[in-house]
């Protein structure tokens, strides 16, 4: 649903320019939560119950939209934060939920939680986001980049570091797609009946949002401030992600197309009761994934090396991560919007959606494509 708009909503655009420079406000208001987080009066039940209530009351306020740019859907602020509550527990277990509970509870106005909405939407969803979204007009021989590959320039590991990686997932999944387990061509045994397949190794979390960690810009410390209590992520992991991106604990074998809705959040792995076993779900709205038979999959990751190497198996940590948003992106809009906001800007870019570029900040990218359709639009207005 668009709203109207006149020129007064050029003020949201100012408002999230505050909201990306400014990230130690993000940080601040953190102190307030981990305030709350700590009260060992009040029980996560009892947050989590008042939380809820914020969000009906908010889901019927006609000032919970986020503003976009003109033609593309604004964002149900109400929708993002139900999203985030829903999934907390499964993506971070119960620390991520009082977590999550006390951030909406420090809200107590309507702007409050509106705003909180938009820095989930804006610091979390979209740098999970960021790179997934190749316009079908865009061609690899494009005299310039695509946002995807200037972007991507900027956290491309070193060749080594590549190859390295993907011989380590290749023998340790034993050369099979873990999902189809369909063979790698090259390493197919005599007798199996199969088309020859190239497989590819794929990040669980991608080196966009690992390598963003680091010094990429001032943004990330409040995406990683998020990440740090949803996740259920030890500080150590947090701390060491710009080496473990290209860790095997962060990847997995997958034939492309799998690889390509992976990616794109469409696909996740659930964990079930067992260790290391997990089982194949979609987020609907699909088909996603063929054949269809393999949702509901259950598929249990091992060390085919083993014992010539002990390589890690996947981190259930990295793994419920990218399952909580994935699941979020869908319930509560988020991923269709991102997807508007790139159509359009490439629209309006004439194709060149490559001439964007940001410094590898996938918030300032995403603050720079929606600048780009609100001044636009108001041209013509």
């Amino acid at each position: 649903m668009s709203h109207s708009r006149n020129a007064s909503d050029l003020s949201d655009l100012s408002d999230l320019s505050t909201t990306i420079s400014e990230p130690e406000s993000v940080i601040s208001f953190n102190e307030d939560v981990y305030l709350a987080m700590q009260n060992a009066v009040v029980s996560t039940a009892t947050y989590v119950v008042q939380a809820q209530q914020i969000i009906e009351q908010l889901a019927t306020s006609q000032y919970r939209w986020i503003t976009t740019p003109p033609s593309v859907n604004d964002v149900d602020a109400s929708k993002v934060l139900d999203a985030m509550l829903r999934n907390a527990l499964r993506t971070g277990g119960e620390s991520s939920e009082r977590y999550t509970a006390c951030a909406i509870c420090a809200c107590h106005e309507i702007h409050e939680q509106v705003n909180l909405a938009r820095t989930w939407f804006m610091y979390l969803l979209w740098p999970f986001t960021a790179g997934t979204h190749q316009p079908s007009d865009l061609v690899s021989g494009q005299a310039t980049p695509t946002i995807d590959d200037t972007y991507g320039s900027l956290v491309s590991a070193s060749p080594e570091r590549r190859s390295r990686f993907r011989t380590d997932v290749y023998r340790r999944d034993g050369y099979r797609c873990v999902i189809s387990g369909v063979w790698d061509g090259a390493h197919k045994p005599a007798g199996v009946q199969q088309g020859w397949v190239t497989l590819e190794a794929a990040h669980i979390l991608k080196r966009a949002v690992g390598v963003f960690t680091m010094d990429r810009a001032h943004t990330a410390a409040a995406t990683w401030n998020i990440i740090r209590h949803y996740s259920g992520m030890s500080e150590e992991t947090i701390q060491n992600m710009e080496r473990l991106v290209d860790d095997p604990s962060n990847g997995m074998m997958l034939q492309r197309d799998i690889h390509d809705i992976f990616d794109k959040l469409k696909v996740y792995l659930e964990p079930t009761e067992r260790e290391n076993e997990y089982t194949v779900k979609d987020v609907g709205g699909g088909p996603w994934i063929h054949p269809l038979d393999l949702l509901g999959k259950t598929i249990t990751f091992l060390n085919h090396d083993s014992p010539t190497r002990d390589l890690p198996l996947p981190n259930p940590h990295f793994i419920a991560l990218h399952a909580g948003i994935s699941r979020i992106l869908h319930m509560s809009g988020a991923s269709e919007i991102f997807a508007q906001i790139l159509d359009k800007y490439d629209g309006a870019a004439g194709g060149n959606i490559g001439s964007l570029k940001s410094n590898g900040d996938p918030v300032h990218q995403l603050s720079s494509m929606m600048s780009a359709l609100f001044i636009g639009a108001s041209l013509f207005t």
